[in-house]
């Protein structure tokens, strides 16, 4: 099973080294010791030390817990500027992203992606 930090990853949109700088950089410009993130994400300070040095990328949910702590989204941490993107305004387009945002883990979020890319492909075949 591929999870959604794993396919970051693979599609070379991050790697440990820049996403730990950028964990580091959000975290100093918010004030935080990497003691107060940890305690704010619930997560153990040596993991954060961890991410932050390269060393380990992070599953779905601590990924989500530290934009929560942050205030960040993950446009944040991928340098997506919105406005160079062009909007698909498909009432389905916008409720599959829905769908994908509600997921709680990675197997949910994989499990809602793969359900997804069945019906694209039924959908496609019936054209």
């Amino acid at each position: 099973m591929v999870t959604f930090t794993k396919q970051l990853k693979k599609e070379g949109a991050m790697d440990n080294n820049k996403l730990g700088l950028k964990i580091r950089e959000l975290r100093k410009s918010k004030g935080y010791t990497q003691q107060k993130l940890a305690e704010i994400a619930g997560i153990d300070e040596k993991h954060l030390c961890r991410l932050e040095n390269g060393k380990f990328f992070p599953k779905y949910s601590t990924l989500n817990n530290l934009l929560i702590a942050l205030d960040a989204n993950i446009n944040d941490f991928m340098g997506i500027k919105f406005e160079e993107i062009e909007v698909n305004t498909n009432p389905i387009y916008t409720k599959a992203i829905r769908i994908l945002n509600e997921a709680k883990n990675d197997e949910e979020l994989n499990c809602y992606l793969e359900a997804i890319k069945i019906i694209q492909k039924t959908l496609k075949l019936n054209k």
